[in-house]
């Protein structure tokens, strides 16, 4: 597994699962981060930390990731597992890689695809050049990759129905499949409020929004910008709470002061428990052109409040229909989501009571059952 995105809390949260169900369970942790936040990651009876350079978004190229396959083939014959579950696409490519070393052993493996990789290798591609054809190349190159090694796994297992859906259209017809929604973690963690925030979300006299994604380009800051400036023409008492990080954090804040957004819109940062702030909220936005699932609204929902999602390819829409509520927009589109924040806005706040849907969805124990039965249907 990596620690990108929700991957490694619910990566945890499965071993811990199987732990308890009588699994000896070693997790092999790649990350680009300080060791130092892996003193929190306790799940499995063995933690291997593999550190790796590169960033949040891109960690290394082919020849480091090669490298990083030919270590991740010694960590794997030392171990010698019966089978291996790879959170992340690009997990299952390096495992995949890893067993064309000379000496290394092939162990069954479950992919389990956590994002809509597809969407985002689309985004990737760029205009017409030079340049552009060899990096277009390069991403032809490495989808082919991906989808070899989650053609060859023993079973796969996505987080939605619409996910597993999105990789059938690529002719990906296999036949141990699982669908695992990811599941809501309690929070022990009940930090103080930023003091903005809390101002804000206190004061009847105002309407609060609340935003939490990392500041990535498929999370479409911009559009909820544009759209929020475009909203608070028609009601100035509205206001919006981001919370996360990210590479674009400094662009969005020069977008918002560019927008005369700086009164109304607060970057609260990166926060432990963002349901805190979710449960005070009118209702949470998610922007996003493209998401794995946007477990964020479901967190939402769980916290007792309503959403303004976009209909991106995998995840809002799904959501929407299972638990029985929400606004969805088209992505990208910048009346459709201030539309959607005026009628919020116009309408009486919304509380939403969805508990035993989520409990019957979206728990841990669902997720580490559907996973058992792909698991046993392998190793037995």
């Amino acid at each position: 597994m990596n620690n990108i995105g929700g991957a490694a809390r619910t990566a945890d949260s499965l071993i811990s699962s199987q732990v308890k169900a009588g699994y000896k369970v070693s997790t092999v942790v790649l990350t680009y981060l300080d060791l130092s936040w892996t003193v929190d990651f306790k799940a499995g009876e063995e933690v291997i930390i593999m550190k790796v350079s590169g960033s949040k978004f891109n960690i290394g190229g082919p020849i480091h990731q090669i490298l990083i396959a030919k270590q991740l083939s010694q960590v794997i014959t030392n171990q010698k597992p019966d089978l291996i579950i790879c959170h992340t696409a690009f997990v299952t490519k390096l495992y995949y890689l890893s067993k064309l070393f000379i000496g290394s052993i092939s162990i069954p493996y479950i992919s389990y695809i956590h994002s809509d990789y597809i969407s985002e290798s689309m985004a990737k591609v760029k205009a017409d050049s030079i340049k552009a054809v060899i990096h277009n190349l390069s991403i032809s190159i490495d989808s082919w990759i991906n989808l070899t090694a989650i053609k060859q796994a023993s079973g796969l297992a996505f987080v939605c129905k619409t996910l597993s859906e999105r990789f059938l259209h690529l002719g990906l017809n296999h036949p141990r499949i699982a669908i695992c929604y990811n599941p809501v973690i309690a929070d022990q963690n009940n930090p103080s409020l930023n003091s903005t925030a809390k101002s804000w979300l206190s004061n009847s006299q105002l309407i609060t929004f609340v935003s939490a994604a990392r500041f990535h380009y498929p999370k479409d800051h911009k559009t909820l910008l544009q759209a929020f400036a475009k909203a608070s023409e028609t009601y100035s008492n509205i206001r919006l709470i981001l919370l996360g990080d990210g590479d674009l954090e400094t662009d969005i804040q020069a977008l918002a002061n560019s927008l005369n957004l700086r009164d109304i819109v607060l970057f609260a940062g990166s926060v432990p428990n963002p349901r805190a702030y979710f449960s005070l909220s009118r209702a949470v936005i998610l922007a996003s052109t493209f998401e794995g699932f946007g477990m964020v609204i479901v967190e939402a929902v769980a916290s007792g409040v309503t959403f303004i999602a976009s209909d991106c390819p995998v995840g809002p829409r799904e959501i929407s229909e299972v638990l029985k509520c929400g606004t969805l927009v088209p992505p990208s589109d910048v009346n459709a989501l201030a539309a959607a924040i005026i009628e919020h806005v116009k309408t009486p706040p919304e509380k939403i009571d969805r508990s035993e849907q989520i409990e019957r969805l979206f728990s841990e124990s669902s997720c580490a059952e559907n996973l058992e039965l792909l698991i046993q249907q392998i190793i037995c």
